[in-house]
């Protein structure tokens, strides 16, 4: 009888651990919980870190972390709010002072930025990210010996730091050596890829060395890392520009357009490729989209203006250059606009109205509907320059947006 009852207990037993590595096996099978995204985290940060400055408002640090996240989530304003919160309750915390020279840096207050920057190292935050700021900072202020020393500093602590060899990129084309401007640049993206303002730089020197090839090597390589980023299909699409070819630029312009509706720059970009082929109507179409985003961007009126001339709708035209003038009433091509309409009208209506005086500014260039207007960071005819990413040459003869490819 014993033994039937051993035999029992072992089956039961059997049984039992089949069960459990079966349950095992199932449960191994539920998929892990995804992966949270940057935005969601910091939403979740955002709001935890609210509930508890709401339960107790008089804690620092939780002003400090939300500054920081804050800051992560470009709301500038807010963030320099939060860290003067933290920095008045609690006084001389390096670590505040640090945050808050960033958050001044990025709304281009430099002088204070570097204000804070250097009372943070006073109280000796020793980290590579406060020496690659003081060197950005002391570019800024134009102390280039001051800039290189702390950025070399910086490498000491941390020498792959990418960051850190983007500033020396710019330090290097502010002294018009572009060779080690595009070098350090390029080391900056392949040690940090995330990095987004190495790319737009880079991409930027080459265009304006007419490394077209190059330039666009390293803007696919920036779309590819940030698809959804409408900068850098403008940037794309200003490459093109730059060397005619206008449909490729437009079907970038437009994907940059798709991407963020309000960004006007592309917007202005895709117009001016239109007024140059002489599709006005086009062209006006997306000037009064900028207009409806944003009326205060500047020569807007004079634009439309002008677009509605072309069309011969010559009233509307004046309405707008009128606008433009008591815009900015030193503007003197919308001045000579406006009177050159004005002249039509009157002429058709058999009247005489005196023109409007231009005003006269020395040394200024004219002003025109442009595809883009590149900022000039270095001198970049002293250097020669040999192409960083060898590619195949820039096909000029095909010219259309169809069949292109990122």
């Amino acid at each position: 009888m014993s033994k039937r009852n051993n035999l029992y207990c072992l089956i039961i037993i059997s049984s039992l651990l089949f069960a459990c590595g079966q349950g095992n096996r199932e449960r191994s099978k539920i998929p892990p919980t995804p992966f949270q995204t940057e935005s969601i985290q910091n939403t979740a940060s955002l709001e935890a870190l609210t509930d508890a400055i709401r339960s107790n408002p008089s804690v620092a640090e939780n002003y400090y972390k939300r500054a920081s996240v804050l800051h992560k989530m470009a709301d500038l304003q807010k963030a320099l709010e939060d860290i003067n919160r933290a920095d008045r309750l609690k006084q001389n915390t390096g670590k505040y002072l640090f945050v808050k020279a960033l958050i001044l840096r990025d709304l281009k207050k430099y002088s204070e930025a570097f204000a804070s920057a250097q009372s943070a190292e006073i109280l000796n935050i020793d980290t590579p990210e406060l020496y690659t700021l003081l060197g950005d900072l002391s570019q800024q202020r134009n102390d280039l010996k001051i800039a290189e020393q702390y950025l070399a500093k910086s490498l000491q602590i941390a020498p792959f730091d990418g960051e850190t060899y983007f500033y020396q990129g710019t330090l290097a084309a502010r002294k018009g050596d572009t060779t080690t401007a595009i070098l350090k640049m390029n080391k900056a993206i392949d040690m940090k890829p995330s990095f987004k303002e190495g790319y737009i730089k880079l991409t930027e020197i080459l265009k304006n060395r007419k490394l077209y090839d190059s330039a666009l090597a390293v803007n696919k390589s920036a779309i590819q890392q940030f698809p959804k980023n409408a900068e850098f299909f403008i940037d794309r699409g200003s490459v093109f520009a730059k060397f005619g070819r206008l449909d490729s630029a437009l079907f970038y312009y437009d994907i940059a357009s798709a991407l963020d509706s309000r960004r006007t720059d592309a917007l202005l970009y895709s117009a001016t490729v239109y007024f140059r082929w002489k599709n006005y109507t086009k062209a006006l179409e997306y000037y009064e989209k900028v207009l409806d985003i944003n009326s205060e961007i500047p020569k807007i009126n004079y634009f439309i203006g002008l677009t509605l001339e072309q069309l011969g709708q010559t009233t509307k035209a004046e309405e707008f250059l009128k606008e433009a003038v008591e815009k900015d009433g030193t503007d003197d091509q919308a001045v000579i606009a406006l009177n050159r309409v004005t002249g039509q009208i009157n002429a058709a209506l058999g009247v005489y109205t005196p023109p409007v005086p231009v005003p006269i500014r020395k040394n200024i260039p004219v002003a025109k509907p442009v595809l883009e207007e590149p900022k000039k960071l270095l001198d970049t005819s002293r250097v020669r320059v040999n192409v960083i990413v060898p590619k195949k040459r820039v096909n000029i003869r095909t010219d259309t947006s169809k069949r292109l490819k990122l």
